[in-house]
């Protein structure tokens, strides 16, 4: 009999896990404030009211079903005959909505088993709860309908043996229709998870993984699952293994271990979009630096280092290539130090950059790890080495105290300089 990662339930991990979604969770809050009805209002949240260039950052299921609305749709796409009602987002009102909503998650499992995963997504494993509150899609009907009663707030709810299938579930299936409920399990893994039409779609799979795939002649998860796991190895080492897993549905993830794979396991990062093209190499300089502190600051926070920094750069307009964006990265030594962070990023601009006008930037840090001891270099004097940690960690605290206008570079005060005018921003929009 042809064995397979499914053939012995007693090596498989079974739980009862839950990925809640909050459905158009900006544009909700925005309704419920104006008191309309989320599914049926006609709004759009826009990351800046003033500029023509500004990006949706979400919109209500009648926009994006009646007018094709979504994220990314830039201001200057939607036409008057839409009559949408554009507002600014208020991220302090989604972050305390959040917090309201995740304290109704925990009233069906202990903390130890809830994850908040994003501002609008959540993981519970609710396999200790049901004497209290029935099984799985009681539990679910329950969330849903004191979520509704006390916020105003839809939610979708994918359930499923592990964190994996259960997001799986909410995003291929609950979603889709109503009662916005999916349950998957490792017995329907054949009509569920190999029936997902893209590799992308599957998740932890990105664009770049995707394309190795098709490289090696894998265009599908059904593909994925019948894949020779040995070859994968080969060709991603653990990944690869992981991957073909994945596509059987198996997670050994445990939320009380606080760990769920995140889809975007590429570091850390921080981008923006400018309000005016910059061509001044000092005012690139300037705004570079400010992000590159920023990612410093979190993996700091985090007690992290990272050994892979990475710019991202797009263009006003085509450059002299015709290309619209670059990229470019570099191995560094681990760290978190801004300095060497913003050394590396100023590095790789001159590397590339060939005059054209900028009008975004991000800068990401990955091949993450834990920082354990403080990196010296034959180059520099340990004792100024430490002085320099522990000068960040004091500037981190103040700013952690009393905002990060409260220690900023004298070149934050220049032209370039977005830093000052973007700390009163919450997620890079005003509370």
């Amino acid at each position: 009999m042809f064995e397979t990662p499914l053939s012995d339930p007693d090596y498989l991990p079974v739980h009862d896990v839950m990925c809640i979604d909050c459905k158009s969770f900006y544009a909700s809050t925005e309704a419920i404030k104006r008191g309309e009805f989320p599914t049926s209002a006609k709004i759009a949240v826009l990351s800046r009211e003033e500029s023509s260039g500004g990006l949706i950052l979400a919109a209500s299921p009648y926009s994006k079903q009646t007018y094709g609305v979504k994220l990314g749709t830039r201001r200057f796409e939607l036409n008057d005959t839409m009559n949408l009602e554009l507002v600014e987002p208020h991220m302090q009102d989604y972050i305390k909505l959040n917090y309201r909503i995740n304290t109704i998650y925990r009233q069906f499992t202990d903390d130890a088993h809830w994850f908040p995963y994003s501002i609008d997504e959540s993981f519970i494993d609710v396999s200790a709860s049901h004497r209290l509150f029935g099984d799985n899609r009681a539990i679910a009907r329950q969330i849903q309908q004191r979520v509704f009663n006390q916020t105003g707030i839809i939610t979708t709810i994918g359930i499923g043996p592990n964190p994996l299938m259960a997001k799986l579930a909410l995003d291929n299936d609950a979603k889709r229709q109503a009662p916005w409920i999916a349950e998957w399990g490792y017995e329907r893994v054949p009509e569920t998870i190999w029936a997902i039409p893209k590799l992308t779609d599957m998740w932890g799979i990105g664009d770049k993984i995707a394309k190795r795939l098709n490289a090696i002649g894998i265009f599908s998860v059904n593909e994925l699952a019948h894949a020779d796991i040995k070859r994968l190895k080969r060709q991603f080492g653990v990944l690869g293994e992981q991957l073909y897993y994945q596509a059987w549905g198996i997670d050994y993830s445990d939320l009380s271990k606080k760990y769920v794979p995140r889809s975007d396991n590429k570091g850390y990062g921080n981008s923006q979009i400018l309000m005016r093209d910059y061509t001044n190499p000092r005012e690139l300089e300037t705004v570079l630096a400010e992000v590159a502190d920023q990612v410093a600051t979190r993996l700091r926070d985090h007690h992290v280092v990272s050994e892979l920094v990475s710019l991202s750069i797009g263009f006003a307009d085509t450059d002299k290539a015709g290309k619209t964006r670059f990229s470019a990265q570099m191995h560094v030594e681990a760290t978190n130090d801004t300095r060497q962070l913003t050394e590396a990023i100023w590095y790789l601009l001159y590397a590339k950059w060939d005059g054209s006008p900028v009008r975004s930037v991000g800068v990401r840090c990955a091949k993450v790890s834990q920082q354990r001891l403080i990196q010296f270099s034959l180059f520099e004097d340990p004792a100024l080495t430490l002085h320099k940690q522990q000068l960040a960690i004091t500037i981190d605290r103040i700013r952690k105290k009393y905002g990060y206008k409260a220690l900023v570079r004298a070149s934050s005060l220049t032209a370039g300089g977005t830093a000052i005018e973007r700390s009163g921003l919450v997620g890079g929009h005003h509370a």
